[in-house]
């Protein structure tokens, strides 16, 4: 009988650990040498990484570091940079009501130090990441400085390993501000509104991340979007559009050399996540425990 309960407990911990990984390799289809895809998170320091069993062998074995989008191409700064200002005929002001607007002026001059005013041509989602951002340091002690998810190719520039980016930055851009100003408006009210709510959705996510769990997250994220009114569709571009542009993209690079893939967490689980695309295509994907 103990044996067969223990049979149970090593049966029921492999199965929850081949669900919780973020690292895993892609072999088979014809490829010389394997390739490795991990899920990354931006709210996570570097440290972390040292407790991922792996991770720094499959980086190491490989390469050529694939991102979302190259971070020190020399037009990165410019296109943020235009990126994040409003039109010239708007302005935070002429976007929000006068109550709403000294409502969010003054938690974002408690929390930024700095008034509404003098982010009035900022567009509203990138005041909204900062002030997202803000409050988690306040709260976490998280230190910017030390964020994981640029860490890959920090490395491949020190190394000379080439980085290849899956998209442009302007791509990103556009999703990241878009151009309904009037809504991503609201949505910071909302926010700030919300911020407690926010706050114990960001701990929650950053838990399950450092758990692996990365179906969960999915789970999570897409309850998080209900609460924030994402609409399906705009998650679909988000998220599963880009995924489905990439795996075509992929196949090339992977037969060129050996691969580190490093991309944001929730490309990776799902229908149209990284690591069911890929197996489509006949590689075979497997976590590395």
């Amino acid at each position: 009988m103990k044996k067969y309960n223990l049979f149970i407990l090593i049966l029921i911990f492999s199965l929850n650990a081949s669900q919780a990984q973020l690292l895993w390799k892609i072999s088979g289809h014809g490829l010389e040498k394997p390739s490795y895809l991990f899920g990354t998170h931006h709210l996570i320091p570097i440290q972390f990484l040292d407790s991922v069993p792996g991770l720094y062998k499959a980086f190491n074995s490989t390469q050529t570091v694939v991102s979302e989008v190259v971070l020190n191409n020399l037009d990165t700064a410019p296109a943020i940079q235009r990126a994040a200002l409003l039109p010239d005929s708007i302005t935070i002001q002429t976007l929000l009501s006068k109550t709403d607007y000294d409502f969010a002026n003054e938690e974002i001059t408690k929390t930024l130090r700095m008034s509404l005013n003098s982010l009035n041509k900022m567009h509203p989602s990138l005041i909204a990441k900062f002030y997202e951002l803000e409050l988690y340091k306040t709260v976490e002690h998280f230190d910017e400085n030390t964020k994981s998810d640029s860490y890959f190719q920090l490395v491949a520039a020190q190394k000379g390993i080439p980085v290849v980016g899956l998209e442009t930055v302007e791509k990103q851009l556009n999703l990241l501000f878009p151009k309904n100003y009037q809504k991503e408006a609201q949505l910071l009210i909302e926010t700030i509104r919300n911020k407690d709510k926010l706050i114990g959705e960001i701990n929650e996510m950053n838990q399950m991340y450092r758990k692996a769990k990365i179906y969960e997250l999915e789970k999570l994220a897409s309850q998080s979007n209900k609460r924030w009114n994402v609409s399906e569709e705009e998650n679909y571009v988000l998220v599963d559009e880009r995924n489905i542009d990439w795996i075509r993209q992929l196949p090339e690079l992977l037969n060129k050399s050996s691969c580190f893939i490093a991309v944001g967490v929730l490309h990776l689980p799902g229908t149209n996540g990284l690591i069911n695309l890929l197996k489509k295509e006949g590689y075979k994907v497997t976590a590395i425990n």
